[in-house]
């Protein structure tokens, strides 16, 4: 799989790879992210991805240059375009991408927090899943 944006081979641990787990209202905020990260470093890997608190929290691995030095640049670059990512995705509703809150959702089994704008939060959800997808 090629990303046709940077021409890189996209790795099974980037954030494409996992943006399936999440709803398709981040898809925009996730693929700007996956870009800014590329741009850094084209073989970056995700070490965790999911939510919680009902925002993204994404974790990248550590880097080391040829000589086995910490590269403390890359590390710095990436967690501030990730804490961005991740304060901007407690603010925008992961089902639809419109703006948003964290709420609380939940059914008889369980309880979860799910950021969601005012037209989804007051829909029902039934069936719906922790990350906003509907089970079959």
């Amino acid at each position: 799989m090629d990303d046709t944006a940077t021409g890189s081979r996209l790795l099974t641990g980037q954030i494409p790879a996992q943006a399936h787990t999440v709803g398709p209202g981040w898809d925009t905020l996730l693929d700007r992210l996956h870009r800014d990260l590329v741009a850094l470093a084209p073989d970056y890997q995700i070490e965790s991805f999911g939510t919680k608190f009902g925002g993204l929290r994404i974790a990248v691995a550590d880097r080391f240059d040829d000589q086995g030095e910490f590269d403390g640049e890359f590390t710095d670059a990436a967690t501030a375009l990730i804490d961005t990512a991740e304060l901007a995705s407690e603010q925008m509703c992961e089902t639809c991408g419109h703006p948003g809150r964290p709420r609380f959702r939940g059914d008889q089994y369980r309880t979860w927090i799910q950021t969601s704008c005012d037209n989804r939060h007051s829909a029902p959800q039934a069936g719906a899943t922790s990350s906003g997808q509907a089970t079959p």
